[in-house]
């Protein structure tokens, strides 16, 4: 079953019902008028403890409504919800059946792998209501089950932008993570509180006498009144109490006290006391489904009249809640449902197990596998909740929020560890799952038990045969070996990943082509972090983990690895070939509704690096927050901390160090999540060499110093690559301290190091800092030698910050440098670069020469849109304003026709309208134009 498939057959129809009104209900008008207050609000809070008729009053007065005035989306949350992609679905699929079509394809958008980010799909989501005018009520019921503050987060912002005709009503037994204040602050919350919820005497009396045909004396009523607190669920029990016949009004309320804990459990057990020991039967076994049906009843009880006997409790008013007009979905009041497990517990706790047994087998019969897997570890049947999780595709890259994997971690967890290794898919799973966080003994436990059992099994079958189950066994033996060749890949010995891919390759048929996207993948790190030391052979691996991917029909996959190319390509110094392959990942990257997959966001950090390296400091940064934006969607700790490192290196360049120190802390909030492996090879990516020059910058030399010395006296783990930047670190240390000549004695056998490997933006580096210290001993002539190698290699590139960023004593360097080649013409690179440092009048920039992913040389207009227009839209939006044709806009821009309509669909998608015509009326109303254009 497709991932997709699977996750779209979770969305449960029973949940979108508004739930049925009793069959008689009190006529509660000061409760309704507060609702319809409510409606003219961004947010209808109703906040009270369980049993106090929420759900009760919002369906009966929604029943009351006019029929789509407002249409009204409700949805009945469970715990399962907390997975933010399943809840957005939920709303999603909600508002699309109030308004058909309007929101379908960003649901299928949401659905797809891999998915994205929230952050995008609010923003469509609002922009698509406000392409309407009709009034819609958006009913989230039970909101207190969700705890994934990502959902609260998402929500939050999805508050704060409502449009007006769009009210949120949230039920819920405790106050929500959101930022009620806030909103208390501005007017967007209306609050419906426990006090307001609590039945007036009025009520009791109304209540009891034409709901539960209970005529009880004023005194009564008040008292009753009193010790419920106008509790609704405890008067429905008090009542039922009294319908047996078996109880004195006036001796029950003596014995009973103002405590609604203990009024519930009394009175429950009083009611179930007087029925039916088949009913109380039934009542038991099925309090341990969410929801419930004939059919799931008559599998979980193993009777045949299920269907009449729901009925006939709902008819009994016995806390049985109808999900749909067509009584066939429904629930028990979630107290009651607690009380009635309890019992079950106490009477039959035997029986509990078996009960989950029969419901996870239902559910594995319906295709509805999240709830067959719940119900199977609630059964403590773990080989039969392992063989459910086996039939789901695994993940293969660094997603941690898509569906699959967000369920997959939590069901992987809960499994015993011997039910585990016995499965090397589980195996294999596991450190899938769990590999940014987990000890690397523990990952290779894993690896090495699921290649241990592989083998075993292998041998049992015969060398020659050629069966589909050998042929899947060896598959699965490949993918774990080159599972265990990326980890390998970035750890000290990381040059032991590349027998380990021939390995793999050899069990794995040619047209395999995931598994050995990820082995190419692999090979690229082991060349570019191990002693292995070739950039050319990463980027060729790199290039060729993209093409595979492709050929796997898997284009995710493919921008993830190409955008991670991008960085190899930086580091070999080879800056507008970055460029060029950022521009044709961002084209692959692009979904049929014009947003970016996340996994671009790879690509456009290494190439925020870039436009940062050509003194496009306003772009980069652009581009930076752009690719933290999505990075933040992953939650993929590698990524994330390269995002932080990169926006920090581009604060560097800026000179602002508050916000450079913020992004660091993030850095290393972030690496205190993960494995020690991961964090140190992501340290030493991007932020070792720049953490140095932060301090270094603030005149911090204490600090510096500090970390040098621990550095030292520490064991250094990690892998080659890790120990080159460390001593270029130290070297920047000691030049501080005035001590040139160690840093050149550090500088020497790094300076081999990265030549060797081909990285020429390091070697360039190095030769800089090399031209200060022999500065520093008054050697002249040898550091202009050096510094004029440098230049020479830097030119073609257009290299501009790396000599920039090195500061003053650089700039001196630079002119005397100058000076001397000015005898053999003229210097226009040299010229560039002294022109560039902050101590000159002037300060230039230079474009890249390959085009580029972001326009320079004009700031973006403060912008009253959600989710405001690039620089490169509002270009296109001037043209647009002059009239000017597709060709005449793909002209004038130096770019493709097609990509002049994707930036007008993004500009009709941002600006909510449909038209050419639209969008100039609604540039200069939100004055992004003048009114004269």
């Amino acid at each position: 079953m497709e991932t997709e498939t699977l996750y779209r057959n979770q969305l449960l129809a029973t949940k979108f019902f508004v739930p049925s009104s009793p069959n008689i209900v009190i006529a509660r008008p000061r409760l309704f008028q507060l609702l319809q207050t409510g409606l003219a609000y961004r947010l209808l809070l109703l906040s009270a403890p369980a049993g106090f008729g929420k759900s009760t009053l919002l369906s009966a007065w929604i029943h009351s409504l006019p029929q789509g005035k407002p249409h009204v989306a409700w949805i009945s949350l469970d715990a399962e919800d907390n997975d933010p992609l399943r809840f957005w679905s939920y709303v999603l699929t909600a508002l699309d059946h109030q308004l058909p079509g309007r929101f379908t394809d960003l649901l299928l958008s949401l659905q797809g792998q891999p998915p994205p980010p929230l952050a995008n799909i609010v923003i469509a989501m609002i922009n698509t209501l406000l392409s309407t005018q009709e009034e819609i009520a958006l009913v989230l019921d039970d909101y207190h089950l969700l705890m994934e503050p990502e959902i609260h987060t998402s929500l939050a912002m999805f508050i704060e932008h409502l449009p007006a005709h769009l009210h949120l009503i949230l039920a819920t037994r405790t106050d929500p993570p959101l930022p009620l204040s806030r909103l208390r602050g501005r007017g967007y919350l209306y609050e419906v509180r426990t006090d307001e919820l609590r039945c007036t005497q009025e009520e009791v009396v109304a209540f009891l006498e034409r709901v539960m045909g209970i005529v009880l004396t004023g005194e009564d009523a008040q008292n009753v009144m009193l010790r419920t607190e106008g509790w609704l669920a405890g008067l429905q029990l008090f009542g039922l109490s009294l319908q047996q016949g078996n109880a004195d009004p006036e001796e029950l309320l003596d014995q009973l006290s103002g405590n609604q804990r203990y009024i519930f459990d009394y009175l429950t057990d009083e009611v179930l006391g007087q029925q039916d020991q088949s009913v109380q039967t039934f009542l038991a076994q099925t309090s341990i489904l969410e929801q419930l049906n004939a059919s799931l009843c008559d599998a979980v009880t193993l009777r045949d009249d299920s269907q009449l006997l729901l009925k006939q409790l709902e008819q009994a008013n016995l806390f049985v809640i109808s999900l749909d007009t067509k009584r066939q979905w429904y629930r028990y009041h979630h107290l009651f449902a607690e009380t009635l497990r309890r019992r079950l517990g106490q009477t039959q706790p035997e029986l509990i197990a078996t009960l989950h047994r029969r419901a996870s087998h239902w559910y594995a019969e319906h295709d509805f596998l999240t709830e067959a897997i719940q119900h199977a570890f609630s059964a403590h049947e773990w080989a039969w909740a392992a063989q459910l999780i086996s039939d789901l595709p695994l993940p293969v890259i660094w997603r941690t929020e898509s569906q699959t994997l967000f369920l997959l971690r939590h069901w992987l967890e809960a499994l015993p560890d011997e039910i585990v290794y016995a499965q090397p898919h589980l195996c294999l799973a596991f450190a899938q799952a769990m590999y940014q966080i987990a000890p690397s003994a523990r990952l290779d436990n894993w690896l090495d038990t699921a290649e241990a059992t592989l083998n075993a099994s292998l041998e049992q079958l015969p060398a020659e045969s050629a069966s589909e189950e050998r042929e899947k066994q060896l598959r699965l033996l490949g993918e774990v070996l080159a599972y265990r060749a990326f980890l390998q890949s970035f750890r000290e010995d990381g040059q032991l990943a590349l027998p380990l891919c021939q390995r793999a390759l050899a069990l794995l048929s040619p047209d395999d082509f995931v598994i050995r996207a990820q082995i190419a993948f692999a090979q690229l790190l082991t060349y570019v972090y191990s002693e292995a030391n070739d950039i050319e052979l990463a980027i060729h691996y790199g290039q060729q983990a993209g093409q595979l991917a492709l050929a796997a029909d898997k284009p995710a996959l493919a921008v993830f690895y190409l955008g991670a190319t991008v960085f190899y390509f930086v580091e070999a110094g080879r800056l507008h070939e970055a460029g060029h392959l950022a521009q044709q990942v961002q084209e692959l990257a692009i979904q049929a509704d014009g947003s970016l997959l996340p996994e671009i966001s790879m690509g456009l950090t290494a190439y925020a690096d870039v436009l940062r390296e050509w003194n496009q400091l306003d772009a980069a940064l652009e581009m930076g927050l752009q690719a933290m934006s999505l990075l933040e969607q992953t939650r993929a700790f590698a990524p994330l901390r390269l995002g932080s490192a990169m926006l920090a290196h581009i604060y560097l360049s800026r000179g602002e160090l508050d916000k450079a120190h913020m992004a660091f802390q993030e850095f290393d909030a972030i690496g205190e999540k993960a494995n020690l492996h991961l964090a140190l090879h992501t340290r030493s990516m991007t932020a070792t060499v720049d953490q140095v020059r932060l301090w270094l910058t603030e005149g911090n030399l204490d600090r510096a110093i500090q970390w040098a010395a621990q550095l030292e006296r520490g064991l250094r783990p990690g892998t080659a690559f890790a120990h080159e930047r460390e001593e270029v670190a130290l070297a920047r240390v000691l030049l501080a301290r005035q001590q040139p000549a160690l840093a050149l004695a550090r500088l020497e056998p790094v300076l081999a190091h990265a030549t060797a490997g081909g990285r020429r933006g390091h070697v360039m580096e190095i030769w800089l800092l090399q031209a200060l210290a022999y500065h520093l001993l008054h050697e002249e002539e040898q550091a202009l030698a050096v510094l004029a190698l440098a230049v020479h290699q830097g030119e073609p590139e257009a290299y501009i910050r790396a000599f920039v960023d090195e500061g003053p004593m650089l700039a001196d360097l630079l002119a005397r440098l100058r000076t001397r080649e000015q005898r053999e013409g003229p210097t226009p690179y040299l010229d560039l670069l002294l022109d560039t440092f902050p101590t000159k009048s002037k300060s230039a920039r230079l474009r890249p020469r390959s085009g580029e992913l972001v326009a320079a040389g004009k700031r973006t207009p403060s912008q009253p849109l959600l989710d405001p227009l690039s620089e490169r839209e509002l270009d296109v939006l001037y043209e647009l304003v002059q009239g000017a044709s597709n060709q005449d806009i793909a002209g004038r821009l130096t770019i493709s026709v097609e990509t002049v309509k994707r930036h007008l669909t993004n500009i009709f998608s941002k600006m909510g309208v449909k038209s050419r015509v639209q969008a100039v009326s609604r540039a200069r109303a939100l004055g992004l134009i003048s009114d004269d254009s």
